[in-house]
């Protein structure tokens, strides 16, 4: 089963570190800071050849890697794996917003985009760009900021947890 939801807000970890979190309660990363790296890559092609989504030629920020995205990213990817669900709200019943802000991220602007069950980051990245929302947020030229994870959780129903986080710090 594959799914995605996306919400968008307007308003230290490396990604070896990212990569690297040991199996808990059975959830473990799905990448390692090679493949991240990469994927961000991706991201950056995309943007500078723009999507469908774009309904103009935007001039879009290639995205850098951050550290505090990463580290909400991958939280909430660890908190959907142990809960078997998606949600932009936390165990906790805190908002992206929070979730952000709680990691010290600045936030001026920001989106999360979510997937579950795609088993590769290509087909997590086709199922948002088919997504109007997924795929704007991904767009958006003033986002200059990622942080991204997956974690899977064997035996579970979506087995596999994507989590995109894109922002735009306060100066």
């Amino acid at each position: 089963m594959k799914t995605l939801l996306n919400a968008a807000v307007a308003v230290g970890m490396s990604v070896a570190a990212a990569a690297s979190v040991a199996e808990v309660d059975g959830v473990r990363p799905c990448a390692d800071a090679v493949a991240m790296q990469h994927w961000v890559e991706q991201l950056n092609t995309l943007r500078a050849a723009g999507a469908p989504c774009a309904a103009a030629a935007v001039d879009a920020l290639p995205l850098r890697w951050n550290t505090r995205l990463a580290e909400s990213a991958l939280a909430q990817a660890v908190d959907l794996a142990r809960r078997d669900t998606i949600s932009h709200e936390d165990s906790a019943h805190r908002s992206f917003k929070q979730r952000v802000q709680s990691v010290g991220y600045p936030l001026r602007s920001a989106a999360e985009n979510l997937a579950v069950g795609q088993r590769e980051f290509e087909g997590t990245l086709e199922d948002w760009l088919a997504s109007t929302g997924h795929c704007a947020a991904l767009m958006t030229p003033g986002y200059s900021d990622v942080g991204l994870a997956c974690v899977e959780r064997r035996g579970t129903r979506y087995q596999r947890f994507w989590v995109a986080h894109l922002g735009t710090p306060r100066r």
